[in-house]
């Protein structure tokens, strides 16, 4: 999905930045439920599902900055109030699998670190969780991948 500018002929700047903005957002939105969720299709079901919620809120576009935050509490919420569990077929990486054994909590956290290129500080921040149950699913998620896959897994953008 892409957003465009609503205007013909040049968009202002604000409005191109905006639009920017979101969607470098959404990609890492999108890394990040595929992770959690192990399946593309329903990954981006989720990530859509945030987006119409995130849109409903009318946002301010001097804020886009702030949607990745707003998206990633979103797609934890629709995965809570859903009930969505991995369905077969599985089309995450053979090297991810391992995480879709792992508790909904787990994987998030993992899938943000992985996913989304956060550092742990700001993975606790977001969720709302302890540096300590940070570090726990961290640990956890680098013991199912192991340490290679783990470590050499990060993101670039």
């Amino acid at each position: 999905m892409k957003l465009a500018p609503s205007l013909h002929g040049e968009p202002p700047a604000l409005e191109y930045m905006t639009v920017m903005t979101v969607e470098k957002v959404l990609r890492k939105v999108r890394a990040f439920a595929r992770l959690v969720i192990g399946n593309r299709a329903q990954g981006d079901e989720l990530v859509e599902d945030a987006l119409t919620l995130y849109l409903s809120t009318d946002p301010d576009p001097d804020q886009a900055d702030e949607s990745y935050a707003y998206l990633v509490r979103a797609v934890c919420r629709v995965l809570r109030t859903s009930g969505a569990v991995p369905r077969l077929p599985i089309d995450l990486d053979a090297e991810f699998a391992p995480l879709l054994g792992l508790a909904l909590d787990t994987r998030e956290i993992a899938a943000l670190h992985l996913g989304a290129g956060l550092g742990a500080n700001d993975i606790a921040h977001l969720l709302e969780i302890t540096a300590e149950e940070t570090t726990a699913g961290l640990d956890a998620a680098r013991a199912a991948l192991g340490a290679v896959v783990f470590d050499s897994q990060m993101p670039t953008y």
